[in-house]
């Protein structure tokens, strides 16, 4: 698989010099998508129902 690079390089997280990917953000990651710049919607546990 090739990818074109915009200005030579990936949109890599600033925090950490290693990131652990799973399958989804390597997708997004390969496809020139800022994986820093996407947020997931936060994770709800509901107990009950009315």
């Amino acid at each position: 698989m090739l990818k074109r690079l915009e200005a030579d390089r990936f949109a890599w997280p600033r925090e950490a010099t290693v990131a652990m990917l799973t399958v989804e953000p390597l997708h997004w990651l390969l496809q020139g998508i800022d994986i820093e710049a996407m947020r997931r919607h936060p994770h709800r546990e509901y107990h009950r129902a009315a």
